[in-house]
């Protein structure tokens, strides 16, 4: 009889297309959707070591739950592993000012008790899909093509982005405040000029006054960097055999044996959107910093800030990464170039420089986006950055990223 249900058990599991960031629990009593839900995130955050609360809200339904995280109400919606739509119920998007900043879509299977997460959309864009179907009713059901990232994008939305930059207005409709406000402003000769600001305050927005980011960050994609071993092989698994990452950022017509990136500053940061095993600096062949995932639960993921002594001018180092999924031994292998003493800056007197101004970090960042990605990447996710919303959705943006181009 036990060897029937073991037989059983491996059909179901080969039966289910589970992804391999599934996690599997052993609850001892039989939980509803939002418990296996919230278990699950705990599990994974538990296995990447990371310190975070996670609160389940008492406002649960069989089609979704509230969770707190870090400060940011997300709401978890969920549906079955060979699912392709999925239910978004909208009551909860009714309560302006009080909606959800984030919708995390899960796969369960309540009988294996087996919890995956497709990924993330934000407030943002839940409602421009939304606007764009034109839907109406008490739910609205999308493709799960359209969550992206998995848990990952949603651990590094809630460690690195201020709870605030993420709105909770829900489904208001901006084009009724527009007529609502049209009607109490009249349009006398009087009070024109002011209706004329107030129009496009509302149309535009109120940062139409305000510097904003001219570099069209869309059009920023990963590098995908090839995965080698020391001995110069490559590997034989074609579906491991790339690094996408972000910074350092690679010259474009790099065609040597290692990628290079150019750097003109002492502190520039390491960030890959996808976890990783490891990470090595050295120079000169001597292993400088080595940072490596704890265990196959555990990977290195997020913003990394520049880990050992600030970079010089007129120096060489090589940065060996492992990508999750690769064997030990091998590596995607960046030599980092820095400029002469000419051109190379440190990064904490210019941050210094640019102070608490926002307008002087947007202008800085939207300068260095053109000519200097690297010193852009660092400043938008400086420790000093000023609170600002432009600044806030360029670094949501680029932690959305998935499009990745050799």
């Amino acid at each position: 009889m036990i060897e029937e249900n073991k037989n059983n058990n491996n059909e179901i599991f080969d039966a289910l297309p589970i992804p391999e960031d599934a996690v599997i629990l052993k609850p001892k009593k039989v939980l509803d959707l939002s418990q296996l839900a919230l278990l699950g995130i705990k599990e994974m955050i538990r296995q990447r070591g990371i310190n975070l609360k996670v609160k389940k809200k008492r406002d649960v339904t069989e089609l979704d739950c509230i969770l707190e995280i870090n400060n940011f109400y997300i709401q978890v919606i969920f549906a079955g592993f060979s699912s392709d739509q999925i239910i978004v119920p909208l009551d909860r998007w009714y309560k302006i000012n009080n909606a959800p900043q984030i919708i995390l879509a899960a796969n369960i299977d309540e009988e294996s008790n087996i919890v995956s997460f497709q990924g993330i959309i934000t407030a943002k864009e839940f409602i421009n899909i939304y606007l764009k179907k034109n839907a109406k009713g008490q739910s609205f059901e999308i493709p799960l093509s359209e969550f992206k990232g998995g848990i990952n994008r949603l651990l590094s939305f809630v460690q690195i982005l201020d709870s605030k930059a993420l709105s909770r207005s829900g489904l208001t409709s901006k084009l009724n405040s527009q007529n609502s406000l049209l009607k109490k402003i009249g349009f006398s000769r009087r009070n024109i000029s002011i209706a004329a600001l107030i129009i496009g305050s509302v149309i535009f927005g109120p940062n139409i006054f305000r510097p904003k980011l001219s570099y069209d960050l869309a059009s920023i994609s990963l590098t995908q960097i090839e995965v080698s071993s020391d001995k110069r092989a490559i590997l034989d698994d074609p579906n491991n055999s790339n690094l996408c990452i972000l910074s350092p950022d690679i010259e474009a017509s790099n065609i040597n044996e290692f990628k290079i990136s150019r750097i003109s500053f002492d502190r520039p940061i390491i960030y890959s959107p996808y976890p990783l095993n490891e990470i090595i600096i050295s120079n000169n062949g001597q292993e400088l910093w080595k940072k490596r995932g704890r265990s196959i639960n555990d990977r290195i993921e997020g913003i990394i800030q520049w880990p050992i002594n600030p970079l010089k001018p007129n120096q060489e180092y090589l940065l060996s990464i492992t990508p999750k999924g690769v064997a030990p031994g091998y590596s995607a292998k960046i030599k980092i170039n820095t400029t002469s003493y000419e051109s190379f800056k440190q990064l904490e007197i210019l941050e210094k420089s640019l102070g608490n101004n926002a307008s002087k970090w947007i202008k800085t960042i939207d300068e260095n986006l053109k000519r200097n990605k690297n010193l852009a990447y660092a400043l938008l996710f400086s420790e000093r950055l000023p609170k600002s919303q432009i600044l806030v959705e360029a670094k949501n943006k680029l932690i959305s990223l998935d499009k990745c181009t050799k």
